[in-house]
């Protein structure tokens, strides 16, 4: 992707040529700092800290009624794979570990 490079000494009208977008490249500090200092810190929801869990929860409540919830066999199918994989896993550790273990005592580095 390349780079958009903005010339700050253009007019407004070579932003308006633009599509009116200058003001998207450019970087403005005064705006920043001036909606900054008025408004709550970011990701406050408000400063009593009884408030903010309820809210919390309030909001956990809302966002699992977005949930789809999975049917019983496909669930019994993935929680059988999952098993099954840690087994796979499990045995395969084991094994190698069996192995480099017989290897270093059969060179002597065991203590």
């Amino acid at each position: 992707m390349a780079k958009t490079v903005v010339d700050k000494s253009a007019d407004k009208a070579s932003g308006k040529a633009l599509g009116g977008l200058k003001g998207a490249f450019t970087r403005s500090s005064s705006k920043a700092s001036s909606a900054r200092a008025t408004s709550a810190p970011r990701g406050s929801v408000t400063t009593k800290p009884e408030g903010r869990v309820r809210t919390f929860f309030r909001e956990v409540k809302v966002e699992m009624t977005k949930v789809t919830w999975p049917q019983r066999k496909e669930l019994i199918t993935a929680t059988g794979a999952v098993i099954i994989a840690v087994v796979v896993t499990g045995i395969y550790i084991g094994v190698f570990d069996f192995v480099w273990n017989l290897i270093i005592k059969a060179v002597g580095l065991a203590g």
